[in-house]
């Protein structure tokens, strides 16, 4: 007698793949609506086109019905299902039939809809597919409003709660510099560092930075756009420039060196006080 497919493969359980025509799924382009993602305006990628083309949607999709429409939305696959629907207008063209997209029914409560829908579609696309900084600012943003914690946004896009804060302060930033930095201009840190400015002074600083990286590459870069966000500031110095200077230093700045660095004194080591009173006559310890 045939084995079940669950025992066939020893599988723990089976879900609802269904398959579906692209043409008759709705992709949300309205902004206010939980499934609304920007990417969705995206232009279609030639390389899936044809690789759809070549042998249909092979990892299925999401889709939910929505109650009050009837409309069976895309949850997760957007972009499957455009460059599908291309795929098929060119075999329709040729005479062929069409490609249809395997697709699992997530269904809801009117009550779990908001929360539910938009965390999975933020969570998806975050964490597989390639975004720019200014989108995924944005859709944090979407996930702050809706009550979720920093912590648990932090869970749906796959960073940690630093990486959140960095990334809606991008959201404070003038027009100029969240453009800058969704051209690869200025990075992520470089934005968040201009945040706390007027916008006259970012977009000031951010034309600054933009000419000061322009022709070069790599570290010559990162240190060319460093040296106009610190200006005249001091830089700290590293633990092994410190180290070099203590082989060079006696008496009391020797002392507040060695405590800088958490190596015990000749002798015993120095109070707390009396190192901070040594560290203030000798300012230039951690100092260029």
């Amino acid at each position: 007698m045939a084995k079940n497919s669950i025992d066939a493969y020893g599988a723990k359980g089976k879900g609802n793949l269904l398959t579906f025509d692209p043409d008759d799924l709705v992709l949300v382009a309205e902004e206010s609506h939980p499934l609304y993602d920007s990417r969705v305006h995206l232009p279609l990628d030639e390389n899936m086109v044809r690789n759809i083309d070549y042998q249909g949607v092979l990892v299925p999709i999401e889709v939910t019905k929505n109650p009050e429409t009837g409309d069976i939305e895309v949850v997760t696959g957007r972009q499957r299902v455009k460059n599908c629907r291309e795929a098929n207008r060119r075999r329709r063209e040729r005479g062929e039939e069409i490609r249809f997209i395997p697709g699992f029914v997530r269904r809801l409560g009117m009550g779990e809809r908001l929360l539910v829908l938009s965390a999975a579609t933020a969570s998806e696309n975050a964490i597989r597919q390639q975004e720019t900084p200014i989108s995924r600012a944005e859709k944090m943003a979407k996930q702050l409003s809706l009550g979720r914690s920093e912590a648990d946004i932090a869970i749906l896009f796959g960073v940690k709660p630093q990486t959140v804060r960095d990334s809606l302060k991008l959201l404070e930033c003038c027009a100029a510099v969240q453009n800058a930095v969704e051209g690869g201009q200025i990075n992520v840190s470089h934005a968040k560092q201009l945040a706390s400015l007027s916008p006259a002074e970012q977009r000031a600083k951010v034309a600054e930075l933009i000419d000061a990286g322009a022709g070069a590459t790599g570290h010559a870069r990162s240190r060319a756009q460093r040296a106009v966000i610190e200006g005249d500031k001091p830089r700290m110095k590293t633990r092994k420039q410190i180290a070099e200077e203590l082989d060079n230093s006696v008496g009391e700045r020797a002392m507040a060196l060695r405590w800088v660095l958490g190596l015990p004194a000749d002798g015993s080591l120095p109070g707390l006080a009396s190192a901070k009173r040594a560290i203030s006559d000798f300012d230039a310890q951690v100092t260029a």
